[in-house]
């Protein structure tokens, strides 16, 4: 009895915990359940909440690309990226306003192409490029604008002063047309004029004619003379340098003592045969340091290269002697020279001129008759007496002087160079 008790007690209590893990299995379910539907609640809540937020976000969005297609006027349709366009599944967007962004980059490509800028990125740049663009347009226009007003003055100006000009051109025309006429009244009456002056002019040059070829052949003659002249002083003139080349200066020394003794009246000088050097020719004794004339050397034999001189009138003999050194000087003798000799004027006794011409020849030189051409030396003697025989002619008014002046011949008086000639 009590073996079946506690079996029929063990049945119950394993139903009873049958029930109770079936109760807990279903409070599980439940409970599991439960959550799921809170989690799906939730998330139904969220996805409610994320499509009322992505609605209003859609008609914002709607909003935005509408007002902002207002604002740039430029419809169109966009397709979405083209690297991209995969992955839209087909969807497709159609608001109103909607645009091309390339469309649009085109568009503002364009507008700084057209107002010759380079391109720019972004709306604001490429609106702040034009609108720099048309601040410059517009100071360029204003600077214009003032260039212009600043010519239309200009012009205005000139036009007043043209049509002042104009006014005063029209009034000196008026003058100079009245001027003109009286110029060609004045012309017509000055070329009757002159008409009759060349007509008389004609005559006075026929006979100005005749006189020039009158004047002409006198002159033909003249010219003739003249050559004739000049002929003869070149002839003369000739003879001069060939003489000049030969001739001492006046200043300069012919010749000078080589050897000489105090007490001794003889010397020897450094001139001789080779100098054309004759006997009698008379020489004034110089000391080289002194212009006095100490005294005098007369050549009395002459040698191939020196000549023997007799000294006289030595003025200090004994203080100054002639020595060594000392110069010789005679204005009618040049070494190798033969000289053309003229005596003009009177010369009495004892230098007539007969024999001074006699004297002079032996000494060298060549003594003519007539004064020309070829004469280098004009020994003067006095004035001569004059033609009604009561007094004397000057011999430098005389045409023999002034024709030797001409050839410029050298002058010796007589009384310089007396105490050069011994009769």
């Amino acid at each position: 009895m009590q073996t079946r008790q506690s079996g029929a007690a063990h049945v119950p209590v394993m139903f009873f915990l049958l029930l109770l893990v079936m109760f807990l299995g279903a409070l599980v379910f439940a409970y599991d359940r439960l959550t799921k539907a809170n989690e799906h609640a939730q998330a139904r809540d969220r996805a409610v909440a994320e499509a009322k937020q992505l609605t209003e976000r859609g008609l914002l969005t709607e909003h935005y690309i509408e007002d902002v297609g207002r604002v740039i006027g430029k419809d169109g349709s966009y397709e979405g990226r083209e690297v991209s366009r995969g992955s839209y599944g087909g969807a497709k967007i159609s608001y109103l306003g909607l645009m091309n962004p390339a469309e649009i980059k085109k568009l503002m490509d364009d507008a700084c192409a057209n107002a010759r800028l380079g391109p720019a990125s972004g709306l604001p740049n490429v609106l702040n490029a034009l609108v720099t663009q048309c601040t410059q347009l517009e100071q360029r226009a204003k600077s214009a604008e003032t260039e212009r007003d600043k010519a239309l003055n200009e012009k205005s100006e000139v036009d007043r002063k043209f049509q002042a000009a104009t006014a005063d051109a029209q009034a000196r025309a008026r003058d100079f047309n009245s001027t003109l006429e009286q110029a060609r009244s004045d012309f017509e009456t000055a070329k009757q004029d002159k008409d009759r002056n060349i007509a008389l002019l004609q005559q006075n040059l026929q006979a100005k004619v005749d006189e020039l070829t009158t004047t002409k052949e006198a002159a033909a003659a003249a010219e003739k003379a003249l050559r004739q002249e000049l002929a003869k002083k070149d002839m003369h003139n000739s003879a001069l340098v060939t003489q000049n080349l030969l001739r001492n200066a006046v200043d300069q020394a012919d010749g000078k003592v080589v050897s000489a003794r105090t007490g001794v009246v003889t010397a020897f000088v450094n001139l001789g045969r080779k100098d054309n050097l004759q006997p009698g020719t008379i020489f004034r004794v110089k000391n080289p340091h002194s212009t006095a004339v100490k005294g005098y050397a007369t050549v009395t034999r002459v040698e191939d290269q020196r000549a023997e001189v007799e000294l006289s009138s030595v003025v200090d003999p004994i203080g100054d002697a002639v020595r060594e050194g000392d110069l010789l000087y005679n204005e009618l003798y040049s070494p190798n020279m033969t000289r053309t000799i003229f005596l003009m004027g009177h010369f009495s006794a004892p230098y007539e001129k007969g024999r001074l011409a006699l004297l002079l020849k032996r000494l060298g030189n060549k003594v003519v008759d007539k004064i020309g051409p070829g004469v280098d030396t004009v020994i003067l003697g006095n004035d001569p007496v004059n033609e009604t025989g009561d007094g004397f002619a000057m011999v430098k008014d005389s045409p023999e002087y002034k024709e030797a002046y001409d050839l410029r011949v050298e002058f010796a008086p007589l009384a310089k160079i007396r105490d050069l000639i011994k009769l």
